[in-house]
């Protein structure tokens, strides 16, 4: 397997654990004694597959879950890739009811492994960093 093939894979099963936590989240919020466990899980799934960099992880404290939901992969597209060093982007479309937005993620391979780095937005022709 390619060392991009392997960062892709990486970055689509990061999503598909995000889609899975979401999809619970969205039926636990509404109950105080399960956000602990919505919490740890989430710190889990970070810790698996990103760099430990805070600002990507606003969402361990907020516990916000968006409607529909950010990693349904049928929704949101690789469309391209692209390698530099130690460095791949992945750019992903949203399309949702007619709406397209697109997404680059930043993978680092370190440690022997791939790692999310970074999330993007782009926003009139401009890269804006945006949470996990």
């Amino acid at each position: 397997m390619s060392h991009t093939s392997l960062a892709k894979e990486t970055l689509l099963h990061f999503m598909q654990e995000m889609y899975s936590w979401e999809r619970k989240a969205c039926r636990s919020l509404r109950s105080k004694s399960y956000k602990e466990m919505l919490k740890n899980e989430l710190s889990a799934i970070f810790d698996q597959f990103c760099t430990s960099k805070k600002t990507l992880r606003t969402r361990e404290v907020s516990l916000s879950v968006r409607f529909p939901f950010e990693y349904k992969l049928e929704t949101h597209h690789i469309i391209d890739e692209g390698n530099e060093g130690n460095q791949t982007y992945f750019y992903i479309k949203e399309e949702h009811a007619g709406l397209e937005n697109l997404y680059r993620f930043r993978m680092i391979f370190q440690k022997e492994e791939w790692r999310i780095d970074k999330k993007e937005w782009l926003c009139d022709g401009k890269w804006i960093n945006s949470s996990l």
